[in-house]
């Protein structure tokens, strides 16, 4: 008490650190963060009766320019027409805003459109522009892990700096998003040997453990995610090598100090911390005697309402 006496910090000034020290040690902060949308200054469009996005000010002025949509009552509105028709106006549009600095990163690479999980792919527009569209969009992630004599351990990645998203952060072993045109499963095994240099036989060993759902978006951008989650067991000797240049290295780590390290950073990019922390969950690191959030972090593992 030294310090206080001294003057150096009072009572109420210790008090409201140790409040945000526990509240920054809450693995729930983490669910905030990534479903942290408020939709107040975007416009929903739709296709008939469905909603398939949102978008700000911006965007909308330009796609009410283009004919791309129509203002209602309840939003903006496209047409009904073939996948084909609309696939080209988007494709279009996304010239168009990637041009006027709008959009202003480019993949060249084909994203569903769809009105829920469940829906059939309505059209396919360029991947950076979904989520300036607030579109559903999905991914798959992996969390390769290995069974040492001391316990489970998780490969974890450090993204690339120069990637143009989340350049430097920690990530999934595996983890990309959903292109149109192949399924879940082949375009897991396609992210193993581009990120990790896992070869189709044991990528083919991944197993399906659900989803991970929520709503985020940096003011300017709107993900409105679904990501399918996959574990992978590993043996003792592999070794990840990536091989697209999209990450930088590679620690396998106990994984408890990889929970160590979500519970007190932000060193993970914000939607690996939900991935990995439904693995603990699964596996029973997590649990109700633990871990005081523990029925929160259930019920919020998947928060979109799809």
């Amino acid at each position: 008490m030294l310090f206080i006496e001294k003057g150096w910090l009072n009572f109420s000034t210790i008090l409201s650190l140790e409040i945000k020290w526990v509240i920054y040690m809450n693995l729930l902060r983490h669910f905030d963060h990534a479903h942290n949308s408020d939709l107040t200054n975007w416009t929903p469009w739709y296709q008939q009766s469905l909603l398939l996005g949102y978008t700000h000010q911006a965007f909308k002025e330009r796609g009410i320019e283009m004919g791309l949509w129509s203002q209602t009552d309840k939003g903006l509105c496209i047409a009904s027409e073939s996948k084909e028709i609309l696939s080209k106006k988007f494709a279009e549009f996304a010239e168009d805003v990637y041009r006027s600095r709008l959009l202003e990163n480019w993949t060249g690479e084909l994203f569903p459109v769809k009105a829920s999980v469940e829906d059939t792919e309505r059209f396919v527009m360029e991947r950076t522009l979904t989520a300036s569209l607030g579109c559903l969009t999905f991914g798959v992630h992996l969390n390769g892990f290995v069974r040492a004599q001391t316990g489970l351990q998780l490969w974890v990645a450090k993204r690339s700096q120069k990637k143009p998203t989340f350049p430097g952060k920690l990530d999934n072993l595996v983890g990309g998003g959903q292109p149109a045109g192949i399924s879940l499963f082949d375009n897991l095994k396609k992210e193993c040997l581009e990120e990790a240099g896992i070869d189709e036989n044991l990528a083919s060993l991944s197993i399906a453990t659900g989803t991970i759902s929520y709503q985020y978006s940096d003011g300017n951008k709107l993900k409105r995610d679904v990501l399918f989650c996959y574990d992978l067991e590993l043996p003792d000797h592999f070794k990840p090598i990536c091989q697209d240049g999209e990450v930088d290295s590679f620690e396998r780590l106990p994984i408890n100090d990889v929970l160590e390290i979500i519970r007190t950073t932000n060193r993970f990019k914000y939607n690996c911390n939900l991935v990995i922390i439904d693995f603990a969950i699964r596996h029973g690191i997590l649990n109700g005697d633990n871990t005081p959030e523990y029925s929160l972090l259930c019920a919020r593992r998947n928060q979109l309402s799809v």
